[in-house]
């Protein structure tokens, strides 16, 4: 059982967005990879301050619990769309809060039947000081956490601490009715409700950034304790994303949509590769060196598959690879890594290891042509699997065959210019091909071709 907090749908999701999501999937996918059955979910929160402040600017003067329905429905929308384009997979669930407001008012009633919690004036607030070893995730004493939580106007909580669970509403709010008061419920509430109710009362891995520790996953624990859950057995915490050393904000101008990101660069493996090269639990710095080493690596990937793919098409590939060592290597190193703690900035460097293996059969002497192409045909197919575990796709490079033996015959075109000495139509054919996308590169062994 696997839950991570999801997305506060009131806008269009940015390159932090993709972070979570991704990292996630993969932890999610080499579990899978590893033989685990996983049940992976991944919350909406779809009605909250922001979302509600997003609907009166953007459906001013409609009924403002349908503009909420609408500003949520638009950018879910937009989220998936994004998580799409990155090919970042769906979770085996997705519940949204306004689907759960029934469970969380009776999840809500345990709390104050078990003296956790209480009402005041239509809200309902949690008694921190009934919650066991509060501050235990975040490492921090109840009197540090409380130094920086201040009660503000309007709020009828007993300590600083105390944190909501219900929401009487204000005037025009959208609204659902409990026992309480017509209102809505507290952010804290669900994820201890959605996560109990498809995973059970214990589960094994509850993930979000680090910026939820305290206080949104500090309060799940103290509430799903409150009504005798045990709740997670392990947590994990993604690090935040910084753009140029700043953290992300749109009033800085430093805010990238997922959207923009691709417009830019085009290929989704870029952002991934660059999010690989740091372990998930450090921030990462997005700059314009780190983007174009994560594009110089995903081209070196590209180059090798291309280059794999061109031998193995021009010699046919021995039954089976008489040098396996290589091969062996990548795959139980790959795993080492991941199994320490998804260090996928150790798999990554495993994997280029393996194309480094690759590269060098190319100009040796010790195998034939067919022993060649038989180990390189193993060797790209595992190094391609297992990328794909970490959620690489390479997807932009798979070419038809059709395609493949039209630039095979242009290449043949302009090897028999060159060999008549005609290098003004050798130059043309190799600048027709780059206007394709088709680079060609002159080797001791022949011309070999890669996309660019």
């Amino acid at each position: 059982g696997l839950y991570a907090c999801g997305p506060t749908v009131y806008d269009e999701p940015h390159i932090g967005h993709a972070r979570g999501a991704f990292i996630f999937d993969v932890v999610r996918n080499y579990l899978k990879y590893r033989t685990y059955k996983v049940k992976y979910v991944r919350n909406v929160t779809d009605v909250d301050d922001k979302i509600i402040d997003k609907a009166k600017k953007e459906f001013a003067g409609e009924d403002l619990k349908g503009a909420v329905s609408k500003v949520s429905s638009k950018y879910l929308t937009s989220y998936h769309q994004a998580m799409k384009s990155l090919g970042i997979l769906e979770p085996d669930a997705e519940p949204k809060a306004t689907a759960y407001i029934a469970k969380m008012v009776k999840f809500i009633g345990h709390l104050i039947e078990n003296d956790a919690a209480y009402e005041a004036f239509g809200d309902v607030y949690f008694d921190i000081k009934k919650a066991r070893d509060y501050g235990k995730l975040s490492n921090q004493s109840p009197e540090k956490m409380e130094s920086g939580v201040r009660i503000t106007p309007g709020e009828n909580k007993r300590d600083p601490l105390d944190f909501a669970l219900w929401k009487k509403a204000k005037e025009n709010e959208p609204f659902w009715p409990s026992p309480w008061s017509d209102g809505r419920p507290g952010w804290h509430i669900e994820c201890s409700v959605m996560s109990s109710d498809i995973l059970g009362d214990e589960f094994d891995i509850h993930g979000g950034g680090v910026d939820l520790i305290f206080p949104h996953h500090e309060n799940e624990i103290a509430q799903s304790h409150g009504v005798g859950k045990k709740f997670a057995k392990y947590w994990m915490h993604n690090g935040l994303l910084f753009i140029n050393g700043q953290k992300m904000a749109k009033s800085l101008a430093n805010y990238l949509t997922i959207s923009d990101f691709l417009k830019k660069y085009k290929d989704p493996d870029i952002l991934k590769i660059f999010f690989l090269s740091s372990h998930y639990r450090s921030p990462v710095d997005f700059t314009d060196e780190a983007i174009n080493a994560a594009r110089a690596a995903a081209e070196r990937f590209n180059i090798f598959f291309t280059a794999a793919s061109n031998f193995i098409s021009k010699n046919t590939p021995a039954k089976k690879s008489t040098d396996t060592k290589d091969v062996n290597a990548v795959r139980a190193e790959f795993e080492k890594a991941m199994d320490d703690d998804f260090n996928t900035a150790r798999a990554l460097a495993v994997l280029f290891d393996g194309v480094t293996a690759g590269n060098s059969v190319f100009g040796s002497d010790k195998l034939s042509p067919a022993e060649k192409s038989a180990f390189l045909r193993e060797l790209a197919g595992d190094i391609k699997e297992l990328a794909k575990v970490i959620g690489l796709n390479f997807a932009k490079k798979d070419i038809s065959a059709e395609v493949r033996k039209s630039i095979g015959k242009k290449v043949t075109a302009r090897e028999e210019a060159r060999r008549k000495k005609d290098y003004k139509l050798a130059d043309d054919i190799r600048k027709s091909l780059e206007l394709d996308g088709v680079i060609i590169e002159d080797t001791k062994d022949g011309p070999e071709w890669r996309l660019k």
